[in-house]
């Protein structure tokens, strides 16, 4: 699972790089003319993230999805002049990368999770990405383009994402007739940031990690190690963040002058990064890799052991069908004398429902739901468990009272709306699907499933009524959205 060549081709695209020797590139610091408006890096961000969303190599576990997040809204805490709207997410992908996009968007692989020694290299990394998308790199290095040339370049890159579907010759040959189409550029220097950002995104991600409480040494410290690999030929190649990341030793040596003035930082680990770098080693490689990996990573230790490293074996066991195994495993990190976490009551219960044993997971999601009711993963699990042993009504009633407080999560609609089908309520189906997909942005289905809905024959005067209502709403929201596409020639 990962995000085949041509689709990694679009994301490194969009962040949009001309080449060093671009003669007409802004001063650093200065986005007035900026040939993209904030408005329209937007507009294309949407339009990569829909796309993005439903690649197989987006990492829709929630768990690791919110510790991304978290990590990244506690770095937007230290931008200069307020926070910016930026949505983070993981891909799961073993290489060693990390990048910004267009309109506010971070991809974090599950390689550079688990490559890192300490949380402070990660939001290093992080914070540097950050920078990146504050100081509108992309916007500025796509400065003094003609219209032509970006409609040319939006072109190659939506063509390139349309053969993700399609079977590798045919993929092959969709990328060769986009590339030709859309006039080619040299795509390996538009791949690249310039040098003043990367020194740009330096500083201000140095800044950003002070200010948020992590070592700023640890950007430091990683890309030291990178660049050290990378000479010693320990990795398969130049790792994908030095490829559109060029890294040189003045920029190390730059990075170091600057850490000379900032206090010197022991900065522990939040168990949160702890269990994050453990799920992803746990997905990494086939499942009996990933069980011997796990018992290797054990073995190593004199001490006592981590309960992330005792709870990395247990999910490997149960990736590997060793039900029996992965609950002995288990068992000590939930019955010691250190308090339990949710990942734990949510693994177990996870357990327990691959054994057969539906009622006892249920006691047991019950149980965790208790003590940290906003868990997503285990309210979605929790949920998913109702809805596959028939109790689809009550899943309908917990979710209105979840949704009623005003939830933004694409997932809750769209598992309210399978609990909907299954309680023969298809008009209310649609409208939980058309909020799914808005809030997923892909409005245009949005938009079908309402239209579905209103098309209905019903006696339900509310749900008729509320459809159309709707309905009215989003389709003035697409007609701008599909406007400001057609501006930018990208639809």
């Amino acid at each position: 699972m990962r995000f085949r060549a041509p689709f990694a081709l679009l994301l490194a695209l969009h962040l949009a790089a001309t080449p060093v020797a671009a003669q007409s590139l802004p001063d650093l610091g200065d986005v007035s003319a900026a040939t993209l408006s904030e408005t329209q890096e937007r507009t294309i961000g949407k339009a990569i993230m829909r796309e993005a969303r439903v690649d197989p190599a987006f990492v829709d576990d929630p768990e690791i999805a919110d510790y991304v997040s978290s990590i990244g809204n506690r770095l937007l805490g230290g931008v200069e002049g307020g926070r910016r709207d930026i949505d983070f997410f993981a891909v799961q992908d073993d290489s060693i990368n990390a990048f910004a996009l267009v309109g506010g968007h971070i991809g974090v692989h599950t390689g550079l999770i688990a490559l890192t020694q300490n949380e402070s290299e990660l939001a290093g990394v992080m914070s540097h990405e950050i920078a990146h998308i504050v100081q509108r790199h992309q916007a500025r290095a796509i400065h003094g383009q003609s219209k032509a040339q970006l409609t040319s370049l939006a072109a190659l890159a939506l063509a390139i994402l349309a053969s993700r579907g399609s079977s590798s010759s045919q993929a092959s040959q969709v990328t060769e007739a986009a590339v030709a189409s859309a006039s080619a550029f040299q795509i390996q220097n538009m791949l690249d940031y310039t040098r003043e950002h990367e020194r740009e995104a330096d500083r201000v991600g140095l800044t950003i990690l002070e200010r948020t409480g992590f070592d700023p040494r640890g950007m430091a410290t990683f890309f030291e190690r990178l660049l050290r690999a990378n000479r010693l030929n320990e990795f398969k190649g130049a790792p994908s963040y030095l490829r559109t990341h060029p890294l040189t030793t003045e920029r190390i040596a730059e990075m170091q002058d600057r850490l000379q003035g900032m206090p010197s930082r022991m900065v522990p680990d939040s168990f949160e990064y702890r269990l994050a770098r453990a799920r992803v080693r746990a997905m990494a490689g086939s499942p009996q890799e990933a069980v011997n990996a796990a018992r290797n990573q054990l073995e190593d230790k004199t001490v006592v052991r981590p309960r992330e490293e005792i709870y990395a074996l247990a999910l490997a066991q149960r990736r590997a069908r060793d039900y029996v195994g992965a609950w002995k495993t288990l068992d000590p990190l939930r019955s010691g004398t250190a308090a339990t976490h949710p990942a734990f009551e949510l693994l177990a219960a996870q357990i327990l429902n691959d054994q057969g044993r539906a009622d006892e997971a249920r006691d047991v999601y019950r149980a965790a739901l208790r003590a940290t009711p906003s868990y997503r993963a285990l309210v979605y699990a929790y949920l998913e468990l109702q809805l596959a042993t028939g109790h689809a009504a009550d899943v309908v009633a917990d979710l209105d009272q979840r949704l009623r407080a005003g939830s933004d999560d694409y997932k809750l609609y769209e598992i309210q709306a399978r609990a909907y089908a299954a309680t023969g309520r298809q008009i209310a189906q649609h409208r939980a699907q058309a909020e799914s997909h808005y809030r997923r942005g892909n409005l245009a289905a949005a938009v079908e499933q309402l239209e579905i809905a209103v098309r209905m024959k019903s006696n339900d005067f509310y749900e008729i009524s509320s459809a159309e209502s709707r309905l009215r709403e989003l389709r003035a929201q697409l007609e701008i959205e599909r406007a400001a596409e057609k501006a930018l020639k990208i639809s």
